[in-house]
C-alpha cells in the first residue's frame, strides 16, 4: 500500500487519479499482491501494468492494462461484477459509452500508451 501511496503523491501529471477512498477493497487487495510482488520479482511484467477506472450506465468499472501481456481487459464493476465482454472491443455498447478514464494505480515502469 506504501508504493501506491508515494505513486499517488509523486505523480506530477495532469491527469486524474482516483483518490484511495474511491477504491474498492478487492482492488486494493489485489494492489497490494502486486506491489509485493514486484518486490520479490523486479523484472516482472506486473510492473508494466496499470488499473484504470471508467464511468459507465452510473457505476465505475475498472480494468487492468498491461502492454506486455497478450490478455484483453476485462471490465470489473465497483461490486466485482465482471462484464462478459472484453473492455477494448470497439463493438460493444461499453466502449462505445465508458468515460472519464481516471488511474487507479500504475506499475513503476508504466507507460502511458492511451490514446489522449
Amino acid at each position: 500500500m506504501s508504493l501506491l501511496f508515494f505513486l499517488f503523491l509523486a505523480s506530477c501529471e495532469k491527469e486524474y487519479q482516483v483518490p484511495p477512498n474511491e477504491i474498492p477493497g478487492w482492488l486494493k487487495l489485489i494492489i497490494d499482491q502486486d506491489e509485493q510482488f514486484y518486490k520479490d520479482n523486479p523484472k516482472s511484467m506486473v510492473a508494466y501494468g496499470c488499473w484504470v477506472r471508467y464511468s459507465w450506465q452510473n457505476d465505475y468499472y475498472f480494468e487492468y492494462h498491461n502492454v506486455l501481456s497478450s490478455s484483453s481487459p476485462r471490465a470489473i464493476s465497483y461490486d466485482r461484477d465482471t462484464l462478459k465482454i472484453w473492455a477494448n472491443d470497439i463493438n460493444t455498447v461499453y466502449c462505445k459509452e465508458k468515460c472519464c478514464r481516471a488511474y487507479v494505480w500504475k506499475g513503476p515502469k508504466f507507460k502511458d500508451y492511451f490514446e489522449n
